[in-house]
């Protein structure tokens, strides 16, 4: 079977909801006009996924900013990529700067930041080709179709309300509130017709007090981002409720 087609007409929600209940198998191909983007799936697995941008630079930035890898390891590192041509992942592993385990989170971590920015495209292309799909997945660990497809519906609903309260990756907390006890928070309100978001406080999780915990008064949102140990949408979304209920203020670079 061979799909093709835009996302304007036909969104990546559908193509992947067709996807997960045939529980197929192939190489599927998005395209915007800035971007390529290849993922192999398998049963419904992305067990692999490619982009035309750069990627090992990220990777290595997002470990340095986690605090699992310093400027010069880093440094040494690329410098060694360069010689020898051989992927950071390895390089890095190889001389004891990471662990197995920390590169295959990030790598998982950025290819499903990659896939959810096709949810936020205004236009672009896809072509599945389906057919059986071997061979190791590498570093990435098995992304399932039917998370993505999921999360990505939440995304669509939320990402608007998350571009308006966080503007720029560059935006900087100023200030932050401390939070209420974990079982107090259970009893917070939801935003009704009688309240507004901004005096309505939206029930406070696991993952929201580890960006605030995170969300030291100087830090910049990107730098949240690649300290997090959740995707790019995940920790937003976590920002947005913080900065809905007036626990986290940002400002402008």
């Amino acid at each position: 079977m061979a799909l093709r087609g835009n996302v304007e007409e036909y969104g990546l929600p559908d193509l992947l909801q067709l996807i997960v209940k045939g529980n197929k198998s192939g190489l599927l191909v998005l395209e915007s006009p800035t971007e390529e983007i290849t993922l192999r799936l398998s049963e419904a697995w992305v067990i692999g996924a490619e982009t035309d941008r750069p990627s090992d630079a990220k990777l290595g930035t997002r470990l340095q900013r986690a605090g699992l890898l310093t400027h010069g390891e880093l440094g040494m590192a690329l410098k060694k990529r360069v010689e020898s041509g051989a992927p950071l992942a390895k390089i890095l592993v190889e001389l004891g700067y990471a662990t197995e385990e920390s590169i295959r989170q990030y790598v998982t971590l950025l290819a499903t930041d990659l896939i959810f920015e096709v949810f936020t495209w205004k236009t672009g292309t896809y072509a599945f080709e389906e057919g059986p799909m071997s061979g190791g997945t590498g570093w990435l660990e098995p992304i399932s179709v039917e998370y993505l497809l999921l999360q990505g519906i939440v995304l669509i609903d939320e990402w608007p309300t998350i571009q308006e309260r966080i503007p720029s990756p560059n935006y900087t907390v100023l200030d932050r509130e401390e939070l209420p006890p974990e079982e107090e928070s259970e009893d917070l309100v939801f935003p009704t017709d009688e309240t507004t978001e901004s005096d309505a406080r939206l029930p406070i999780g696991d993952n929201e007090r580890l960006i605030h915990e995170l969300a030291l008064p100087g830090t910049d949102v990107q730098t949240l981002i690649d300290r997090a140990p959740f995707n790019r949408f995940e920790t937003c979304r976590c920002l947005s409720i913080l900065l809905g209920g007036s626990y986290l203020t940002l400002t402008r670079p």
